[in-house]
């Protein structure tokens, strides 16, 4: 989900408070991103 809905849904004013709260990186996360962005890359070369 979009940090800045999240961000927005709560109330907090400052982002750096959503993300030290709710934002972790997981080895699963990290790998789902960087497929998506190896695909990226792939279409735009």
């Amino acid at each position: 989900m979009n940090v800045k809905v999240i961000q927005e849904a709560l109330g907090h004013s400052d982002i750096q408070t959503t993300l030290n709260i709710y934002a972790d990186v997981t080895k699963e996360l990290k790998k789902q991103q960087f497929a998506h962005f190896d695909d990226f890359i792939a279409e735009n070369d």
